[in-house]
């Protein structure tokens, strides 16, 4: 099989492309608009399909309520004080995931989303976010036309730079990320990392690694968590197949998920 050109990339992420564009067409800043765009990718990267939605939307209200929410992700990640980011709300975002995520999340996960937000920029990003590959394949796509059309002789030579077998940036996941699987708690059900800890392992021997509890102001109970198995294969024997799992520990749900970091093709 032949590898990828830069053009086959560009025709996979063409959604990807079009939210790009179409946040820029309402005013955002181009930068400011690749964050939001890969931020919406790295949430499908766990099974939540939002960029398809997104897509949709042509209204500006709404699109400016949403690049908001989106700062006030970003500026989450940015910031080290977990108190005060619990109390920022993201509705738009949250009703976008079908209330799978909320801030909290992206607080407790801050560490895996940064680094993946990293390597989608600096992997696939590099070829749905550059503005003259684009004009490059309009071009090619006008003259296509016009051949189609009989308005000009001969088909026209794929540019180059289109041509080109993408050779994308090697992006190494870190050892813990693809050991992960992300878990979510019913509100104001927690199961203490103990009883965590016990359910799988009477299951599937030892396991685990260690599991992560998101820490709450005094009082507060936590809604999210982090499961590191031991070895990856743990999580494909535990999910089945599944994208999504319930499991019911001592009468109390809990939902799993796997983290799928970006391959080293990144595409």
């Amino acid at each position: 099989m032949a590898p990828p050109t830069v053009r086959d990339i560009m025709a996979f992420h063409t959604i990807d492309r079009r939210v790009y564009e179409t946040l820029v067409a309402h005013g955002s800043d181009p930068s400011v608009a690749r964050n939001a765009v890969s931020l919406f990718m790295w949430i499908e990267q766990i099974g939540v399909d939002v960029i398809t939605q997104i897509i949709t939307v042509n209204n500006p209200s709404v699109i400016f309520t949403l690049m908001a929410e989106v700062e006030a992700v970003m500026h989450c990640l940015r910031q080290e004080d977990d108190a005060l980011n619990s109390y920022v709300e993201i509705p738009l975002i949250s009703s976008l995931t079908q209330n799978a995520i909320d801030i909290r999340f992206f607080n407790f996960h801050k560490d895996v989303i940064l680094r993946g937000l990293a390597n989608i920029i600096d992997g696939v990003g590099k070829v749905i976010f550059d503005d003259n590959l684009y004009e490059l394949l309009r071009a090619f796509e006008v003259e296509q036309e016009r051949a189609r059309r009989g308005l000009r002789e001969g088909r026209p030579v794929v540019p180059s730079e289109l041509a080109a077998v993408y050779n994308p940036r090697v992006v190494v996941p870190s050892a813990e990320d693809v050991r992960s699987m992300f878990i979510t708690f019913s509100k104001g059900f927690p199961i203490k990392r103990e009883q965590i800890n016990d359910y799988f392992t009477e299951r599937w021997g030892d396991c685990i690694d260690r599991v992560m509890m998101e820490r709450t102001p005094l009082g507060g109970s936590p809604m999210y968590g982090r499961i590191v198995f031991k070895t990856e294969s743990f999580i494909g024997l535990i999910l089945n197949g599944e994208r999504v799992v319930k499991f019911n520990i001592n009468g109390r749900q809990l939902w799993a998920r796997k983290y799928v970091p970006r391959s080293a093709v990144a595409t």
